[in-house]
């Protein structure tokens, strides 16, 4: 090694200097050619290593990228085979393809159809016939004017150029009970025009009509039967109010039926007893005394 400072040699490893003795910062001996080709040749040994992995992992490459090409070609040929083999289940599902297309567009169609139907029909506007046709005898209408309908309900349609005056006989041919109002409908033919009419407006016997009709008339069960409670008894009127002719005399707990009413008699109700119809009063001078219950 060399000092620094005054530049002689010194030994090696020395910490001061034997000329200056001053502290040494060793200047490293210059390497000797041998070291040098030494380190060379141990640099190319590496070098010549790597290069080697090199070409061998480039080989693997070479060889992994070979197989796979060998089996991907090989499915590519066997797999005609396999489509051949296939073919007559492939061939059936073909066949059997458009019959399934026809059957679906087919049972698209009909569920559209229904669907319109059933929303642009409306069965109440639709005219509707006795299941069967028979005689049930003649009936008297005991309404002053009855309605007749093209169904058994009170939701068809009304017929409005036809009205049956009160104690006219029909022909009842059919009859047909209504769900929702649980009242019985009777097909009758009258002037020329066919329909329904509630049993309710009719009766067995012609009436006897009391001189005056009431404004309207009571149906299914607001038409129920009343008791006479009024001690003595009440008068059967020809209309609602005492100066009218007494049609009858009914006594007391006798039982009436409520037929009607006017909307500006309200003290009066328009009743029946078997076949006689008339106006009995329903309170006795003022609100407190009803003469029935």
């Amino acid at each position: 090694m060399f000092c620094k400072r005054c530049g002689r040699e010194t030994s090696g490893g020395a910490i001061f200097c034997d000329t200056c003795e001053k502290i040494v910062y060793g200047v490293p001996e210059p390497e000797t050619k041998a070291e040098k080709v030494k380190e060379k040749q141990s640099l190319g040994t590496s070098a010549g290593i790597y290069k080697f992995l090199c070409v061998c992992m480039g080989l693997c490459l070479i060889a992994a990228s070979v197989a796979w090409a060998a089996i991907f070609m090989r499915d590519r040929m066997d797999s005609p085979a396999k489509q051949k083999d296939s073919s007559p289940a492939l061939e059936a599902l073909a066949d059997e393809t458009p019959e399934t297309e026809e059957k679906s567009k087919t049972t698209t169609t009909t569920v559209t159809t229904t669907t319109t139907t059933t929303t642009t029909t409306d069965p109440y506007k639709q005219s509707v016939l006795p299941k069967e046709i028979m005689t049930y005898g003649t009936l008297f209408t005991i309404a002053d004017s009855t309605q007749i309908r093209i169904g058994p309900g009170y939701d068809y349609e009304r017929i409005d150029r036809v009205e049956i005056p009160s104690g006219t006989g029909l022909d009842i041919v059919g009859e047909e009970l209504d769900l929702r109002s649980g009242e019985t409908w009777c097909y009758i033919s009258y002037d020329d025009t066919e329909g329904w009419v509630p049993m309710n407006v009719l009766s067995s016997k012609s009436p006897v009509i009391a001189a005056v009709l009431p404004d309207e008339y009571y149906y299914g069960s607001e038409r129920k039967d009343i008791r006479i409670t009024r001690m003595g008894g009440l008068n059967l009127y020809s209309g609602p109010g005492e100066s009218y002719e007494v049609i009858m005399k009914l006594n007391e707990d006798d039982t009436v039926t409520k037929e009607g009413y006017n909307y500006f008699s309200v003290k009066w109700s328009y009743v029946s007893i078997g076949d006689q119809y008339g106006w009995i009063k329903t309170y006795d001078g003022d609100w407190f005394n009803p003469t029935i219950e």
